[in-house]
């Protein structure tokens, strides 16, 4: 099951970038991050892993993950993959430079046992903060950015 979001932002790729590579202030913009840190001393670099506690929902108080970032390419695309119950989330960022501003896409497929079973019911909630994610990051930017 793939889940996809796209924005564009009023702000220059390397601007965008900036914001969003800051991971430790997710939290701040992002609305349903509580927490993000790195594990590794290595950030954003192929098989460095950070820590991040998202919301929960239906009935779930949060949900917490490690994941490890499988391709980068600074200004352009990051992806990273984790598993959690039987379900391995492949989450990607693309970052896409139009004119002055910044296409930016938030997408996450999903595979594995209990994929099929489950995401249909968090599908609406997982559409929801990867549209809230990408609108803080929007107003993040073009704030700093004006």
């Amino acid at each position: 099951m793939l889940i996809k979001k796209e924005i564009i932002i009023n702000a220059d790729i390397q601007k965008v970038w900036s914001i969003f590579s800051q991971l430790e202030n997710w939290p701040k913009w992002g609305c349903y991050i509580l927490q993000a840190s790195w594990v590794s001393k290595n950030k954003w670099k192929v098989g460095s892993r950070f820590t991040q506690t998202i919301k929960g929902f239906l009935g779930f108080k949060e949900f917490k993950s490690n994941p490890e970032i499988i391709t980068i390419e600074p200004y352009k695309i990051v992806t990273w993959a984790g598993t959690r119950k039987l379900i391995k989330g492949t989450h990607t960022f693309k970052f896409q430079k139009i004119g002055s501003k910044t296409k930016v896409s938030n997408e996450e497929y999903f595979t594995g046992l209990l994929a099929p079973i489950l995401l249909p019911f968090f599908k609406n909630k997982f559409e929801f903060y990867f549209e809230e994610f990408l609108n803080g990051l929007k107003k993040e930017t073009e704030k700093i950015y004006k």
